[in-house]
């Protein structure tokens, strides 16, 4: 059996769990340093690797020495380089270019013009004509409040077009700088879902990366809004924390949907606030022999009291290190997950500096408290209360609802955000052959979004049947 090393919170974690870095702008984690010559397993390995390279130099010489037309080296080098990873057929591995490198930095400060979205999108040498998934966009999660989720676009729903081009060539990071832009453009989506295509135009906003937030709802329940993982999340949580503790609260509800992870160092540090001195949080495992395997506990004792329930919301959205702190709070016996399955990300990425480009490669699987590997799997909640989305069968009197723009100029004309004008909404248009719950939610995020930011509410529970029987959890323990 191998041995595992086991670390103490007060470690930063090298490596970090991450979906593709995209969104149409979204963040990236943060940037590491190249790999040490420590992580070969074997002299073995350096030899064959030293003859294979020595191989390659001749290719590369030869070809120089005889081609008929002067050698652009630097296309060469980073052409190679991105041969090198692809030839992996990893999906979540590959080589970004110093065209993009700039692109990329960017991202690490969450301000950009897009739609709002989180996006993978697998290499194109990963293409399978069998599976769309492959060569598509995938949506992993709209932003909270983003021009993509007020759209009505879903984690899981797939991106075939980007004003009108496929996107089947396109590698990661230009899938997500077609969907970037100047706040107040527009851009066209053609998405697949259920086997149907349909077009979106959306208007890009300068977009945020959403952080921590909290608040009380229900006059007595402490909510905080999680939408993603950085190295300073712990910090911040627990700023959030103590806070709702001071306001006297009977509970708390964590609200992770749509969060697609981020650094798995604010999974841990999230994870100890709540959990007593000595609880597993994960193990990481990597390859036999490169002695990367890492075992993680809580120190200390909890700052949060243990007399109080905590209930964690979980959609297909919650992603990655959303996962970590799931499966950490849930298999502990600290948290009931109430929602929907978890995305399933059980895979760790390094990204590191390569020439003037940067690398990202899959290291290693994570594992939850009860030794589980989730990846391609998820996590199931302890209470299931589907996602309101729309049913194949509504999907073209959707695209035509959007196309001719009922929902701005409904709130334009009844510009209070009202209860009973959002119920009107939905049982004047459900004639159309949509679902009233769906074309509630429609309505609500576009009243929402014209709302100064800090008069917006934190949850609205009222159209939230998740959030709903989170707060039943709270009251009755049931």
């Amino acid at each position: 059996m191998r041995r595992s090393t086991i670390k103490r919170l007060g470690l930063f974690l090298i490596a970090f769990l991450i979906l593709l870095p995209l969104c149409a702008g979204g963040s990236a984690e943060q940037l590491l340093a190249a790999p040490a010559g420590s992580l070969f397993s074997s002299d073995r390995t350096i030899d064959a690797i030293g003859s294979d390279l020595a191989s390659l130099e001749r290719l590369y010489r030869y070809v120089d020495s005889i081609y008929i037309e002067e050698i652009d080296r630097t296309k060469m080098f980073n052409d190679l380089a991105s041969a090198l990873i692809a030839s992996l057929e990893d999906p979540y591995s590959f080589y970004i270019p110093p065209t993009k490198a700039k692109e990329y930095q960017e991202e690490t400060s969450g301000v950009y013009g897009g739609i709002g979205t989180y996006l993978s999108k697998p290499s194109p040498e990963s293409k399978d004509p069998a599976d769309p998934s492959t060569y598509m966009i995938t949506i992993v999660s709209p932003f909270p409040g983003s021009p993509a989720q007020r759209a009505g676009l879903l984690a899981g729903d797939l991106i075939s077009h980007i004003d009108g081009e496929e996107v089947d060539d396109l590698n990661s990071y230009e899938a997500s700088g077609k969907l970037k832009g100047e706040p107040n453009t527009s851009v066209t989506v053609t998405v697949y879902r259920g086997g149907t295509s349909f077009d979106l135009t959306l208007v890009r906003e300068r977009i945020t990366t959403p952080t921590v937030d909290s608040g009380v709802i229900e006059g007595d329940i402490g909510y905080i809004a999680l939408s993603e993982f950085s190295p300073q999340t712990g910090v911040q949580m627990l700023e959030h924390v103590r806070k709702l503790q001071d306001q006297g609260v009977v509970g708390l509800i964590i609200d992770e949907r749509n969060n697609s992870g981020g650094a798995v160092d604010g999974a841990l540090q999230s994870a100890n606030i709540f959990l007593e001195d000595g609880a597993k949080i994960v193990t990481i495992q990597a390859r036999k022999g490169t002695k990367r395997d890492q075992r993680y506990l809580s120190t200390g004792k909890a700052a949060f009291s243990a007399e109080l329930p905590i209930v964690i919301l979980v959609n297909g959205g919650s992603a990655s290190s959303a996962e970590i702190f799931a499966a950490a709070m849930q298999q502990n016996g600290r948290a009931t997950l109430i929602g929907s399955k978890t995305f399933g990300k059980g895979i760790v990425q390094d990204v590191f500096r390569f020439g003037e480009g940067f690398a990202q490669v899959t290291t290693a699987h994570y594992y939850t408290p009860e030794g589980e590997n989730i990846h391609e799997k998820g996590i199931e909640p302890d209470i299931v209360v589907d996602d309101i989305k729309l049913a194949d069968e509504e999907i073209g009197a959707y695209e035509q609802l959007m196309k001719e723009k009922v929902i701005a100029t409904y709130v334009k004309e009844n510009p209070e955000p009202s209860e009973a004008n959002i119920r009107r909404f939905g049982l004047t248009y459900a004639e159309r052959g949509i679902n009233a719950d769906v074309l509630n939610l429609l309505v609500r995020n576009e009243y929402l979004s014209k709302m100064e930011y800090d008069k917006r509410p934190i949850a609205d529970a009222t159209f939230d049947a998740q959030l709903n029987r989170a707060v039943q959890f709270i009251r009755t323990g049931q």
